[in-house]
């Protein structure tokens, strides 16, 4: 079917063709905004609407008169295809790691509130020491199953949680110390995991890699909560859906825990209880 024909003869398959690559359009812009390159996603918008211009200038002259025209931009569209590609390699991998099913060993750790409380507790006080004595530390809390290129990339440990073990790990002698501990329900999953940096261009330059991992993390996967401590200030900091605040004092973490294992509302009643 030439191009004119296809414009001059409408049904409803054509239209649900043109509202798919609108679709795919909006994908591609959204992709690129989440990015912070709104001027390139424009930029190849605006190529392709040139190109369809092109196109239809030339479906209806007789002489096809843009024909060089036409082949220049399908070269255009197809170089800047693989530049975008091999730019955004990294992005497209975390985007599809997003969208697709995880396989991690995705056991069921079903904790009551108590059990929580006490894994708040374990993960508060390891924070506390490690940021004391200057330990870097990046615990990930994932409400769901991670990747399993990201769990068979630590040591799977499969273990109940506790301050010592916490501790341990990220201790500098410790082999699993540079990277990430993750951490579902009541159980220590695995252990020197590596995470994916966050490239978000506007991050504070003093971030380090943990830090930027935290964040990478929580960008791909909203449901996920990163406590880190700075091994060169011992400062406390937590990263959610791809935000970063640091400073966190003891109480505002064992409050960010407890809301994010669902179990702020009996914490108030347990610590009165404690008190008295």
């Amino acid at each position: 079917m030439e191009f004119r024909e296809y414009l001059t003869h409408w049904d409803f398959l054509k239209v649900f063709d043109l509202l798919l690559a609108a679709a795919v359009g909006l994908f591609i812009f959204l992709f690129f905004y989440r990015k912070n390159s709104v001027r390139l996603a424009l930029i190849i918008i605006g190529i392709f609407l040139l190109y369809l211009t092109v196109s239809v200038i030339n479906a209806f002259s007789d002489t096809g008169a843009l024909y060089v025209s036409k082949r220049i931009m399908t070269f255009v569209i197809f170089f800047l295809s693989l530049v975008v590609g091999v730019v955004y390699q990294s992005e497209f991998k975390s985007t599809f790691a997003r969208i697709g099913k995880p396989l991690e060993h995705d056991q069921s750790y079903r904790s009551s509130d108590d059990e929580l409380l006490k894994v708040v507790g374990e993960i508060v006080k390891a924070a506390q020491k490690c940021s004391k004595n200057d330990i870097g530390a990046l615990i990930v809390l994932t409400q769901s199953a991670l990747p399993e290129i990201i769990i068979n990339s630590g040591v799977i440990l499969n273990a109940l949680i506790s301050a010592p073990l916490i501790e341990s790990i990220f201790n500098k002698y410790c082999p699993l110390h540079d990277g990430a501990l993750v951490v579902k329900g009541n159980r220590l999953i695995a252990a020197g995991c590596f995470l994916q940096i966050s490239q978000e261009i506007k991050l504070d330059k003093e971030l380090g890699t943990r830090h930027r991992a935290a964040i990478g993390i929580t960008e791909i996967r909203p449901d996920v909560l990163a406590v880190v401590v700075s091994e060169e200030t011992g400062i406390i900091s937590i990263a959610k859906k791809g935000q970063i605040k640091r400073y966190i004092t003891s109480e505002i973490l064992q409050q960010e825990l407890e809301a994010f294992y669902g179990i702020a509302r009996i914490a108030a009643p347990v610590e009165r209880a404690r008190k008295k």
